[in-house]
């Protein structure tokens, strides 16, 4: 059985083509447990519509208290969660029909060779617009991003996972203690699989919605416009630099009696990379394989971390 959790707000433009999809999945073991953050359209009708259709597959949880994200969204969420198996579910994507199959055969195939601990499996995305229409095959190529940054000090100073294409097994699903300075959801959860467990790749079925609500979008970062826009807010780069360290800071204090004395060296190392000059930087960076992937962002670890 696998719990999807989809988290709303002000959805209601793409809902239904998204939970559509889902019923339409292949496979079928599942059930949706969907919270609404306080939306102020019509998505909570849709939910409920949802809820009578399809009864006790599609669950709507109680939202008195709006989050005020996705993030903290997704965490309520996985609080009542209890399946062997857990996926998130953005609001306005669509999933191809094997696209549950797919990464439940990809994962599980991984734990009869690596065991039944703590495990995730991602995916790459095909990049769509708001009518469906093929943007780019792969976010992965579109950012520059290495399917094969697997490992925990990969993560902490940039996440390639993205929440939606995400499947993780009930082993990781107790580990998971949430922390206000988790930049999302995805990249905190990531972390922990990294950490204590073991992260694998699935193949891309899903069509990840480009539009302008987007909360985080999936950029060019090889578009002139995207380097102009950096350039022109350094201090941008620099704060997101800082809230990386802050995260591993907190992920420290949350996880510090399972790391062991290698993780946790490598985790103050990491957050002291602010306090160092260049050249010292760059080598603890390369010392420590904490470099992001890509030229420019290596560059930009250097120059503002």
């Amino acid at each position: 059985m696998i719990d999807i959790l989809l988290a709303t707000y002000n959805g209601e433009k793409y809902l239904r083509e998204q939970i559509d999809s889902l019923f339409a999945q292949n496979y079928q073991d599942f059930r949706v447990l969907a919270r609404d953050d306080g939306s102020s359209d019509n998505t909570q009708e849709i939910l409920n519509g949802y809820a009578d259709k399809y009864a006790e597959r599609f669950i709507v949880l109680d939202n008195k208290v709006p989050t005020g994200s996705a993030k903290d969204n997704f965490f309520c969420l996985l609080e009542h969660a209890q399946a062997d198996y857990i996926m998130f579910c953005d609001q306005d994507d669509i999933w191809l029909p094997d696209k549950i199959s797919l990464t439940i055969q990809a994962l599980q195939g991984a734990q009869d060779d690596l065991g039944n601990g703590p495990m995730l499996a991602h995916s790459d995305l095909v990049v769509v617009d708001d009518q469906g229409n093929v943007l780019h095959p792969s976010l992965f190529a579109l950012q520059k991003l290495d399917p094969q940054r697997l490992y925990f000090h990969q993560l902490l100073p940039q996440n390639n996972i993205t929440g939606c294409t995400m499947l993780f097994n009930r082993a990781l699903a107790k580990l998971i203690r949430s922390s206000a300075d988790a930049l999302m959801h995805d990249w905190w959860i990531g972390l922990a699989a990294a950490a204590f467990g073991h992260i694998i790749v699935a193949p891309n079925r899903i069509h990840y919605r480009q539009h302008s609500a987007n909360e985080v979008g999936a950029k060019d970062v090889k578009s002139a416009s995207y380097f102009k826009q950096k350039l022109a807010n350094t201090g941008g780069i620099r704060q997101s630099i800082l809230d990386t360290y802050k995260q591993a800071g907190a992920f420290l204090n949350v996880y510090c009696d399972m790391l062991n004395e290698e993780q946790k060296e490598l985790i103050e190392t990491f957050m002291s990379l602010g306090q160092r000059g260049k050249l010292e930087r760059a080598r603890l960076l390369k010392k420590y394989g904490l470099y992001k992937s890509g030229f420019y962002r290596k560059i930009g670890q250097i120059i503002y971390g």
